[in-house]
């Protein structure tokens, strides 16, 4: 899909990118081989435009793109780097600072997860490895978390599900988001980010082990599904382009989760500090 985008080009927007698809110019080497001063008086700055873009997507240069384009419009750097992306997401202590409690890394494949005190400093070198993060909400709260807290640099292309399913109309949590698409989390169905704080706090009173692992795998639940949320937002925003014949995908089943929240755990927190149930929680 970046080979038919022109909206990162300079002085095109949503409806100059249209009217040259519209024109038959419907990717690069088209606007190319058209002869200056047709597709706009922009013509031949364009075209040098392009080359650096060629350049930068030859060398894997992800950034270059999301950082030009509209945050909605990000998803369009993914056809171009799939199996190079990892999907993120963190926990914290609830507290002002936002101390990072937990990491958890989805790269299409596997889940890894990161906790404080145990492996925390291992996330930087492993998300070092791809060109593109994807997250929910990541570009208000995940990584300038991470940024503050952790003193990372995370420079790579950042596709933001919160803005590019907000660009199809479509608002909310994570949660409501993944239940309009059918996405169950089982028996973390219903916990929600308050309560991980609170299996944070018990953890780090009792270190029971039973209770980090009932937290990792909130964690890890937060990021697996993420591949299918963008393939569903990148299916249903290509409908409004001429190249869904060219770039649609089969969505993926969310990813498995390595780990397993103990029910008991769950129960007796809820009991405690909610009174009852987390959320909807069984």
């Amino acid at each position: 899909m970046l080979e038919q985008t022109f909206c990162h080009l300079s002085g095109i927007g949503e409806v100059t990118e249209r009217r040259l698809w519209e024109r038959g110019v419907t990717s690069w080497n088209d606007l190319d081989a058209t002869p200056p001063g047709t597709a706009g008086r922009n013509t031949a700055l364009w075209r040098d435009e392009l080359a650096l873009s060629r350049e930068r997507l030859a060398s894997g240069d992800a950034a270059f793109f999301s950082d030009r384009l509209r945050p909605g419009d990000t998803w369009r750097v993914f056809p171009a780097f799939q199996g190079k992306v990892a999907y993120v997401d963190i926990e914290t202590d609830g507290g002002p600072q936002q101390i990072v409690t937990a990491v958890a890394l989805y790269d299409g494949q596997n889940a890894r997860t990161y906790a404080r005190g145990r492996n925390l400093d291992d996330f930087a070198a492993d998300v070092a490895n791809f060109p593109v993060i994807v997250t929910y909400n990541g570009r208000c709260f995940d990584v300038p978390v991470l940024t503050r807290n952790l003193g990372l640099s995370l420079p790579q292309a950042h596709i933001d599900l919160r803005c590019v399913l907000g660009r199809l109309g479509i608002k909310g949590g994570l949660k409501s988001c993944e239940k309009r698409f059918g996405i169950g989390r089982g028996e973390l169905d219903g916990v929600d980010g308050y309560f991980a704080v609170i299996l944070w706090k018990e953890y780090e009173r009792t270190g029971d082990e039973a209770v980090l692992e009932t937290l990792l795998a909130y964690n890890a639940a937060d990021v697996i599904g993420l591949e299918t949320l963008l393939i569903h937002a990148l299916n249903a925003s290509l409908l409004s382009t001429p190249f869904a014949h060219l770039h649609s995908l089969p969505v993926p089943q969310p990813g498995h989760n390595p780990h397993q929240p103990d029910t008991s755990v769950l129960r007796r927190l809820a009991g405690r500090y909610l009174g009852g149930r987390p959320g909807g929680w069984r």
